[in-house]
């Protein structure tokens, strides 16, 4: 392993050297084309400034003062071609910059209708582009202003618009952000939950909300916790103007993610420049939950006519009805097995199966979204905003399962001569007896997020001052608490027989039981939970700049303290007092909701069970008063955490532009220092009592970065990015907690561990773009992390109260490195002939090789890939719009994700590839109003999981969904 990183390195190293001698090739070519020019312009009217340009680069700059009255141009040093310069210039107005045929450059107002984008020809195209602009609209318009801002940055950056409210191009964030290079995300009931950047899981990502730190929302649903990672589902996507994916940093940026920035913008009323009334009404319908759900959004924005002062507030309800069809708990185990049933295990060492959950998971959820935003604006040195966002989150929950091919009675429990062993594996058997659970969960979960900013800007010779302050929180609890009612006893023989994951699913069959019956099986016991978890977040930051004229064209510094609090309080009780042992009636039951449940899937197993009417069994449970009124128990202590975090920071960063070789080079350099200062507070067990523990941890990181860009010439640029970035262990990583399961047959728990260290990674990123059309770009990089500390899960036996565990907790790791190339394409063909110029394309493809170091539970360690990591992933995108008619079809898709490595394998379930096919359509029926129809998964895509060499491990179906509506604006 150790050759193939010197290798990694070197071919990179071989890369940037190749394309720095591109650079200045194209660069000897270029300087015959166009001559960059050193620029320096105060804050002034746009008039006055144009006219400097021109005095300063030479060059005919030509407009009316009709066109650019009332207009201010911000300050502008530097070196670069002229037309560039005018675009800087003009940029966030109506005005469009092209190239007449004498070679001056004309400025004038755009001719597209409101909502719509001009992207002129530059200086150095050539053809009948020259002569006439390229107007575009709707999800052109949005793609053709994010290219613009992508090649604006200094760093590395790809960025989706919105084109108004109730307009994203998904119904969830995530969803757009999956059409992003290098961006995979993670489905939870069929919707985008987290967001994955080159590979990466969501724990290495930073988001932020207008530039601010945010809350996070924990998982109060089960065991398992997301820590840091935000969940995008709790945020409707109709509040969001444009998101931001930051993949190499500046040092004026926050700290924290190792994969990238994920910055979410709302709207702001003095944007949108005048007032505005925008109305969304859709509804919804998921094929396999057989619902309708409406979606209503709404936004209005006003703006006073001299551009001074404006208000906004816009708001969001929509309902989601989800059924997933799964199964679960798929359990494998090395060992050997009695073949022929004279009681040694005369077999070699296989693998056997040890159990499959089939689980029918429906959801009904309501979700509140409100975002307000006030801006002040008296004149161009002062503006002050203000706005706030509050969203709520409610989601009823009911999960149906029974357990199967149970491997309690292995290794000996097997009918002679009915062991199948195919390559090292147990495929298929007949047991003698079988233990099986029917269980049925259910629950109420309620997120809610609010965040409450202001920020002021303040601007005079040449000086610029701005200061920010937030106040956040994330709550996430159980109104109606959990309730899990289990009953469980033994089913006679049963035959089992397990394909490869994604052919099809294990067949088995109860031989002497039959699973609707409600009395096959005794109640075993009522499993009680409450779980609240807040996480509050208050940030203040000071930034001044400083413009400058010469290389260096401004200096930047700025401060920010941050404060993030998590409480995770979690209580659970087992009500057995007159469930256990008890046999019940066909009264304490309830008929099996649906009649198609895993429809589609190949496979043979019961489809059906008897269902428990959770009210009666509770009502049947004797002695609950008692164990409610209870102190808190050892486990409830050992679960419960919380966590403190201050983080002072600050930086210095500079700006600088100069040619080299006829080539504009521009870019920033800085470093950014944060100290860290970190308590966790728990309860540790002695395996009598649960004692009250609390660790402190200070750490300081030092964090400089470097972002080049060179414009070798108008069409084409080149960039380079060197970085020290962290990300953080997961907030219950580091709490000092232990959770017990409560499997019948299978013992294990999870931990946490307050010394973990954060990751540390040195990257670098190089690309070249290419922009060879107006709204239109090939581009191409690569990108090395090399990861000097990170923290890995790490699986070993641990005893509790006489019992042994598996017990999985993090740890210190060793070194690791992510390794990529990322490829983008985007063109708007409006060189067709019409009525196929209103056609478009998107692509794009993303490579990652990763490995790491891994510490041996019985010592030593040894060398594999990163968990969490997909290999490879995809997006493919074709739109068209012409006059009244969008249709837009996109795929995506992501390569196996390793949830295991090392080791036996068989610590957790692997993700199969998975690809997701949607569409959107619309029909503008007046100017104002729009019809829609969308499609999510439409060719049905499954999940599946798997473990060693593709054996079954799991599935998921979340079916289809089709969404019609309108949209209007006024």
């Amino acid at each position: 392993m150790t050759t193939n990183r010197r290798r990694l390195r070197r071919s990179f190293v071989l890369g940037a050297a190749f394309a720095a001698l591109s650079t200045s090739f194209l660069a000897t070519a270029a300087s015959a084309q166009a001559r960059p020019v050193t620029v320096h312009l105060t804050k002034q009217p746009l008039g006055r400034a144009l006219e400097a340009l021109a005095r300063q680069s030479g060059t005919d700059i030509l407009f009316t003062p009709a066109a650019v009255a009332g207009m201010t141009a911000p300050a502008l040093n530097g070196t670069m071609l002229p037309h560039a310069a005018v675009e800087r210039l003009i940029a966030g107005t109506r005005l469009t910059v092209r190239r007449d045929p004498n070679g001056a450059l004309l400025v004038a107002a755009t001719v597209a209708p409101p909502q719509t984008v001009a992207t002129a020809s530059r200086p150095d195209d050539t053809g009948p582009a020259e002569t006439a602009d390229v107007v575009v609209t709707g999800y052109a318009s949005s793609l053709t202003t994010a290219l613009a801002q992508k090649r604006k940055a200094t760093n590395v950056i790809d960025v989706v618009k919105a084109e108004d409210i109730g307009k994203f191009p998904a119904q969830n964030i995530a969803e757009a952000l999956q059409r992003v290079p290098g961006v995979s995300i993670v489905r939870d009931r069929g919707e985008g939950v987290f967001v994955r950047i080159r590979g990466l899981g969501a724990n290495f990502q930073v988001v932020t909300l207008n530039d601010r730190s945010v809350a996070v929302n924990e998982n109060v649903r089960d065991s398992g916790q997301s820590g840091r990672q935000f969940r995008f589902d709790t945020l409707p996507s109709e509040l969001m103007s444009a998101v931001e994916v930051i993949k190499s940093p500046r040092a004026s940026l926050d700290e924290g993610g190792i994969g990238g920035i994920v910055n979410l913008r709302t709207f702001r009323p003095l944007d949108l420049k005048k007032p505005v009334l925008a109305l969304s009404a859709t509804a919804s319908s998921p094929r396999l939950a057989g619902a309708v759900d409406p979606r209503l959004s709404g936004m209005a924005s006003w703006a006073s006519p001299d551009g001074k002062f404006g208000a906004l507030i816009a708001g969001v309800y929509d309902e989601r009805t989800t059924r997933q069809d799964r199964i679960t708990g798929v359990g494998w185990a090395d060992g050997k097995i009695d073949t022929d049933g004279n009681g040694s295990l005369d077999s070699a060492t296989i693998l056997i199966p040890t159990a499959i959950r089939p689980t029918l998971e429906r959801e009904n959820r309501d979700r509140i979204g409100i975002n307000g935003a006030v801006q002040w604006k008296p004149d161009d040195r002062f503006e002050l905003n203000v706005d706030g966002l509050w969203s709520r989150l409610n989601v009823a929950y009911d999960e149906l399962t029974y357990s199967a091919a149970d491997g309690s009675n292995l290794p000996r429990g097997i009918v002679p001569g009915s062991a199948v062993i195919e390559n090292g594996v147990l495929t298929g058997a007949t047991t003698t007896a079988s233990t099986t659970q029917i269980g049925r969960e259910t629950s109420v979960l309620q997120y809610k997020n609010w965040l409450v900013g202001t920020n002021a800007k303040w601007q005079a010779g040449g000086w610029t001052i701005a200061a920010d302050g937030s106040i956040g929180q994330a709550y996430s609890n159980t109104p109606e608490p959990i309730y899990r009612t289990r009953l469980l006893g033994t089913v006679g023989a049963t035959t089992f027989d397990f394909g490869k994951a994604g052919d099809r699913l294990p067949n088995v069959t109860l031989l002497n039981a039959d699973l609707s019956n409600p009395a096959l099986l005794p109640g075993r016991r009522i499993e009680y939970r409450v779980n609240d978890s807040k996480d509050r977040e208050r940030a203040a930051k000071l930034d001044v700049t400083r413009d400058l004229t010469g290389v260096v064209s401004a200096l930047h510094a700025g401060v920010k303290y941050q404060k993030r609090t998590r409480a995770y309080d979690r209580r659970d009780i087992n009500f057995t007092s007159g469930i256990t042992g008890k046999y019940f009636d066909a009264s304490y039951f309830v008929p099996f909701p649906v009649d198609d449940f895993l429809d589609g899937a190949k496979g043979d197993l019961p489809t059906s069970w008897a269902i428990p009417d959770p009210a009666k069994f509770l009502a049947a449970a004797t002695g609950k008063e008692a164990l409610l009124a209870a102190p808190l128990a050892r486990g409830d202590l050992r679960n419960s955490y919380a966590i403190g975090e201050e983080i002072v920071a600050g930086y210095g960063m500079a700006d600088f532009a100069f040619p080299l070789g006829g080539v504009a080079v521009r870019g920033d350099i800085g470093v950014r220092y944060a100290r860290t200062r970190q308590t966790s507070s728990g309860y540790a067990d002695d395996g009598k009592v649960a004692l009250p523990v609390t660790y402190d941890k200070t750490y300081d990181n030092f964090l400089p970065s470097l972002n080049l860009v060179a414009e070798v010439s108008p069409d084409l640029q080149m960039r380079f990015a060197a970085s020290k970035v962290i990300t953080r262990p997961s907030l219950a990583d580091l709490a000092p907690r232990l959770t017990i399961n409560s499997s019948p047959t299978v013992l294990t728990a999870v931990g946490g561990n307050p010394e973990l260290k954060p990751f540390e990674a040195w990257q670098y990123d190089a690309t070249a773009e290419w922009y060879f059309a107006p709204g239109s770009a090939l581009v191409g990089g690569a990108f090395y992390k090399a990861i000097t500390t990170f923290v890995f899960q790490q699986t070993r036996d641990f005893v509790l109260d006489g019992q042994t565990y598996r017990l999985t907790a993090p740890k210190n790791g060793g070194d690791a490195y992510v390794a990529g190339i990322e490829i983008a394409y985007q063109q708007l063909f409006k060189m067709l002939p019409a009525p196929f110029d209103g056609l478009g394309a998107q692509a794009n493809y993303t490579h990652t090789k990763t490995g790491g170091t891994y510490a041996l539970a019985t010592g030593g360690t040894f060398r594999d890939a990163l968990v969490d990591v997909a290999k490879d992933s995809f997006n493919l995108t074709a739109f068209y719009e012409k006059d009244r008619i969008g249709a837009r079809v996109s795929y995506s898709w992501r390569g196996n994700v390793l949830r295991d490595v090392g080791g036996a394998g068989l610590a957790a379930n692997n993700d199969s590839a998975f690809g997701s096919l949607d569409f959107d359509m619309s029909y503008k029926v007046t100017p104002n109003v729009t019809f829609v129809v969308q499609g999510i998964n439409m060719a049905g895509g499954v999940q599946w999981q798997y473990v060693r060499d593709n054996q079954f491990a799991g599935y998921t179906d979340y079916g289809r969904t089709l969404t019609a509506g309108v949209r209007a604006k006024f």
